[in-house]
């Protein structure tokens, strides 16, 4: 990332680039899981989607590039590290600040 961000900092006929001014987080597209800090490990992705949780987000919008392989593998690595994670979780229907989660 950061050699892209030198690239497209530098792009242009005058040597400055659109995104001459962006920090890091302004370079990637926000799809991508960089502000969400969804990227890493099936681990890392799995303890921050239920960290998230915790917080009371119970809907999460993701972007995969290579749709078919990439559902596939969340669905298989991520999606039972999250389970297991949740199980550890106070039951969501007696929670009162938070809303009932359903896969």
């Amino acid at each position: 990332m950061e050699g892209f961000g030198a690239a497209v900092k530098q792009a242009g006929p005058d040597q400055k680039g659109m995104w001459q001014d962006s920090g890091f987080e302004d370079l990637v597209q926000y799809n991508d899981g960089f502000r969400t800090g969804l990227i890493g490990t099936p681990e890392q992705i799995a303890e921050r989607i239920v960290a998230y949780r915790r917080l009371g987000v119970d809907l999460f919008l993701l972007g995969f590039l290579h749709y078919h392989e990439e559902v596939r593998y969340f669905g298989e690595r991520v999606l039972p590290l999250v389970r297991e994670l949740e199980a550890g979780l106070p039951d969501p229907e007696t929670r009162s600040d938070s809303p009932a989660l359903h896969a």
